[in-house]
């Protein structure tokens, strides 16, 4: 797809059930926006910030998706104003915390804004 594009999701509850559901949303609107070559990074990386939304952050949240023709944006905003803490080592005996750790293999760049009434957690894929 050429040309700027943006998808917003906004007051999702942090409820479990709604992992999937934005996950298939994401996928319908990557695949509407033709960007096959970028899904399966894509939902991957989303669906960790996501799942960390809801499992740490417990407060409403919004998604966007922006296309601007060379890379796709994906960002989670949460109320939570605290920080992640990335184990960007992985922990062999944990059975969790390498959500942030795959985004930053995966993702061509990603990070965090902080604000007073929350945070929004981003990354970007791009084309190769």
């Amino acid at each position: 797809m050429d040309g700027f594009s943006r998808w917003i999701l906004s007051e999702i509850p942090a409820a479990p059930d709604r992992v999937p559901y934005v996950r298939q949303q994401a996928i319908t609107v990557l695949m509407l926006w033709r960007l096959d070559d970028l899904l399966w990074t894509a939902e991957l990386l989303l669906n960790e910030l996501v799942g960390n939304a809801v499992r740490h952050a417990r407060t409403p949240f919004t998604v966007v998706l922006s296309w601007n023709g060379r890379a796709l944006r994906s960002e989670v905003t949460d109320g939570d104003p605290h920080p992640p803490r990335p184990q960007l080592v992985p922990n062999l005996e944990g059975t969790g915390g390498r959500g942030l750790l795959l985004v930053d293999r995966l993702a061509t760049t990603w990070g965090t804004d902080l604000r007073r009434q929350g945070k929004t957690i981003w990354f970007e894929v791009r084309r190769s």
